[in-house]
């Protein structure tokens, strides 16, 4: 039986109290243990300062179910975020905590259509979360009543504020009634929140909860330092060698976490991107495939990520250094948790030590600098996983239906070793081979010191990764958030930039389209496979693959270009061909 004593000393009650037991509730994290009584008690206004993950939704949420009139069919709380994901998650939240009370709630947001909307609101709700744009939509409707509301609660305000939103949300709360409770809850505490506070709050409390150390203390946070060419080369080789790599890759654009992810499908590894430019069903496969680990790199803005709250992460990887010491904590503070461990990687240039040095500082926190493997080490790494594999598979599966094919084999190919290696060919391809990888220069500011004087700031990554094995296994119309450093985009590998405007990049390959598209289920995975499969071009030719929904494109040397032309044309049997040079329409 789950102990819920303490939450029953928060003045819950027993209907509340059973919804907890139901979920596996034991305690109230420390910012639900402060604000819990404060707002089921007092009539004053609150600011909330938590991180994601420190159980924030529970503890505006349950005050507010307690408080309100279940099923009046009118609204009586509304609950403003940034993105959509967070709008679907913490209604989803909420109403695992009414379901007993029968309170009505609902999510608004865009990419639904408002029509399906409008019928649930005209057959009256409790709650309403939505972000600011589709909540604006609805009052300009009037299909939106906020004259009964007596909570307004701002989720990830700061986050909101910088996208942009705040014309909106001071709309949304002119449109209130003046003796509204009104809660607002942020990671960061910067100068506009506090504006926002001295403008529409009267009197309120702060009530900030520190980052848990402890929790970073199962952190081990370290930092490469290489040129900003070789950044990609970098991360590929972080997650190649890893045996069981579950993370997310933080950067700053939408454009380059697009890049970032079908270069690393390109290379084999399962990853994708989540941004505010995909649809909302779009957003929503790729975080489902992440939770059921189809895929295991998540590349990610901060924008994107902020409200997607996923457990055991193995690692977190800033590709791009985060804007502040706060953003900093916020992206590592998503692995570690529940007692188990993790990993924090910071990729970084040496014009961005300075930047770095003051993270660590501000934040209170010790990143170690390692060196990046070399190809050696992680081709060792992925022979001795292969090796361990193989034995376990020894040991505990049954192939007894596959001896028979097994000593045809070994007639045909007397040699043992040979036919092991032949199969092993087949299944790795060029997988095991040095030249799979790109050369990584030593990158270092001349004439500064690491900022750890110990021995341990300089070791290899694959030491440190021998001693931690057990790790225990926004808004519809805008993604505002994304638009800040557009201009540093010189994460590239090698240099490659995609020239959108004719059929040559720079490094004299041939870019071609392809009426193929996420609406035909591609991927950039898929898409080389089915280039490969159809040409019999070595699929390390194929690289800068763009999906798009109904057509793609994909860039290869110029000497195989005509002969992927060709293939395509020739398929086609005088028709329009799959395949085509690009040019500016397409």
């Amino acid at each position: 039986m789950t102990n819920l004593a303490k939450f029953r000393d928060l003045g819950l009650s027993e209907m509340m109290l059973n919804s907890l037991h139901k979920k596996g509730f034991e305690e109230p994290t420390p910012i639900q243990a402060r604000t819990i009584p404060f707002l089921l008690e007092n009539k004053k206004d609150l600011i909330g300062k938590a991180q994601t993950g420190t159980g924030k939704t529970a503890a505006f949420g349950i005050p507010i179910i307690e408080n309100i009139v279940p099923d009046s069919k009118k609204v009586q709380a509304i609950i403003l975020v940034p993105t959509r994901e967070l709008a679907i998650q913490v209604t989803e939240e909420l109403s695992s905590f009414a379901e007993e009370q029968k309170t009505r709630i609902i999510a608004v947001y865009g990419g639904q259509p408002i029509e399906r909307q409008i019928s649930r609101l005209q057959r009256g709700v409790d709650i309403v979360v939505g972000t600011p744009g589709r909540i604006i939509d609805h009052l300009q409707r009037r299909t939106l009543d906020l004259s009964h509301v007596k909570y307004v609660v701002l989720d990830e305000a700061d986050e909101m504020l910088n996208m942009g939103f705040v014309d909106d949300i001071e709309s949304i709360l002119k449109a209130a009634p003046k003796e509204r409770r009104t809660v607002l809850f942020s990671a960061t505490m910067p100068p506009h929140i506090e504006r926002l506070a001295k403008n529409y709050m009267v009197d309120y409390e702060l009530i900030a909860v520190a980052v848990d150390q402890t929790s970073r203390d199962n952190i081990q946070q370290i930092y490469f330092e290489v040129s900003q060419s070789d950044k990609f080369e970098s991360l590929f080789r972080i997650i190649d060698m890893e045996e069981s790599f579950f993370g997310m890759v933080f950067c700053r654009t939408k454009v380059d976490a697009d890049e970032i992810a079908h270069k690393l499908a390109n290379r084999g590894c399962r990853a994708e991107a989540i941004h505010g430019d995909l649809s909302q069903g779009q957003r929503e496969k790729v975080l489902q495939k992440f939770r059921d680990r189809r895929i295991t790199a998540l590349v990610a803005t901060d924008v994107a990520a902020r409200g997607i709250d996923i457990g055991d992460l193995t690692h977190v990887i800033n590709y791009s250094l985060p804007q502040d010491p706060e953003s900093y904590v916020h992206r590592i503070g998503r692995t570690g948790r529940a007692g188990k461990s993790g990993i924090a990687i910071t990729l970084i240039t040496p014009s961005e030590y300075r930047k770095l040095v003051a993270i660590q500082r501000i934040s209170n926190t010790k990143i170690t600098k390692h060196k990046i493997p070399g190809v050696a080490e992680v081709i060792d790494s992925k022979k001795a996983r292969i090796k361990s594999t193989l034995s376990e598979i020894i040991a505990t599966e049954n192939f007894s239906d596959l001896e028979q094919i097994a000593e045809e084999i070994l007639v045909e190919t007397p040699d043992a070793k040979i036919a092991i290696a032949a199969l092993l060919k087949m299944a790795f391809k060029d997988e095991l081979t040095e030249s799979n990888y790109s050369e990584i220069l030593e990158a270092s500011a001349r004439g500064k010191r690491d900022f750890n004087s110990d021995d341990r700031g300089n070791r290899d990554y694959g030491d440190r990764r021998g001693n931690d094995r057990d790790r225990g296994n926004r808004d519809d119309r805008r993604d505002r958030g994304d638009r800040h450093d557009r201009g540093d985009r010189r994460d590239r590998d090698r240099g490659d930039r995609n020239d959108r405007g004719g059929d040559r990049n720079r490094s004299g390959g041939a870019r071609l389209f392809i009426a193929r598209g996420r609406n035909d289920e591609m991927d950039p995975r898929k898409l080389v496979d089915f280039i490969q499969r159809e040409t019999g071009i070595d699929q390390r030719r194929i690289d800068d693959v763009k999906i798009f929904d109904a057509f793609s494109f994909f860039v290869v040397p110029s000497d195989d270009a005509d002969r992927v032309l060709t293939t395509f044309q020739q398929k086609a049997s005088g028709g329009r061909s799959l395949v085509s040079r690009a040019n500016d329409k397409k």
